[in-house]
């Protein structure tokens, strides 16, 4: 009787060790997809804003256009103006009124092709840098809900109380993908 205490003991503490041993493993997985998770967060944080910059300066250079182009369309009505005037009075009030117009546009159509200019530089490889980025994220982020979320270990983790309290132990983590069962 005496030795298969001792053999009970003994197959109770290994599996209490193997039990352990598992549930370390859980705990390293679950504090490795909490790690991983912030850094997606992060990323995605870094594309939400770089994708507004970008529809923010699409406006700004879809107003530049407009401006450009009514611009343009007054300074051919001032032009008519101008004819009209050299051919009657040219030294009048009125005309030099116009002159200094058709020269405010003559500056504002000057800074407004510069600054088109000053936008387009480099713009196809912003974009395609973009672009390459959000795909890499994407990417990283099925490969994350493959294994932190759609996985055996996470199941466990999920049904592993002692692991779970590790992981999960604050209200962030319990927000968290990794922690939360779907």
């Amino acid at each position: 009787m005496g030795i298969s205490i001792i053999k009970s003991s003994i197959l109770v503490f290994g599996c209490s060790f193997i039990s352990l041993v598992h549930g370390n493993d859980l705990i390293a997985f679950g504090k490795e997809c909490l790690a991983k998770e912030e850094r997606l967060n992060k990323t995605k944080m870094k594309l939400d804003i770089a994708s507004l910059r970008s529809e923010q300066g699409q406006v700004t250079s879809n107003q530049a256009v407009d401006n450009l182009k009514r611009y343009k369309e007054e300074k051919e009505k001032l032009e008519t103006s101008m004819t009209d005037c050299n051919e009657t009075t040219p030294n009048s009030a009125y005309c030099h009124q116009v002159r200094r117009q058709y020269n405010e546009l003559n500056y504002r159509i000057t800074r407004a092709e510069a600054d088109a200019v000053k936008k387009d530089f480099g713009g196809n490889e912003t974009i395609i840098d973009f672009e390459y980025e959000k795909a890499v994220f994407q990417q990283e982020y099925e490969n994350f809900i493959a294994v932190c979320r759609d996985s055996n270990a996470h199941y466990a983790l999920i049904q592993s109380p002692t692991a779970y309290g590790e992981v999960c132990s604050n209200e962030a983590a319990k927000l968290s993908i990794t922690c939360s069962f779907f």
